[in-house]
């Protein structure tokens, strides 16, 4: 694990970047914006104490939005690997579990083609 500072306004990650970190967010705030958002306000926000970053980190694929620091952040980052590593040393229906709500989620997630 490792702390980081973001100033305001500061990306933290960009959609199509790969996951390589999960983070929880220490204090702060930290705008979600979805591609299509071309707008100076976030789709979402993350509060302190919410983790954030999750799903690419999961599942092993690319980031789906962008992520900014709305004011000056600390946050607390967990590499992919360290969460691989806890990740096996958990009970397999945790594993199964956050697997499947992954899965589920890519799947709302994705645009419907007609």
């Amino acid at each position: 694990m490792q702390k980081e500072h973001f100033r305001q306004f500061q990306t933290i990650f960009k959609a199509g970047d790969k996951a390589g970190k999960v983070y929880l967010l220490v204090n702060g705030s930290v705008g979600i914006f979805l591609p299509d958002n071309d707008t100076k306000d976030p789709n979402f926000f993350i509060k302190e104490n919410e983790i954030f970053g999750e799903m690419g980190v999961i599942d092993d694929t690319l980031r789906m939005a962008d992520a900014r620091a709305m004011e000056e952040c600390e946050l607390v980052s967990l590499g992919r690997d360290e969460f691989e590593k806890m990740l096996q040393e958990s009970n397999i229906f945790i594993r199964a579990v956050i697997g499947v709500l992954s899965e589920r989620l890519r799947q709302i997630q994705k645009p419907k083609t007609s």
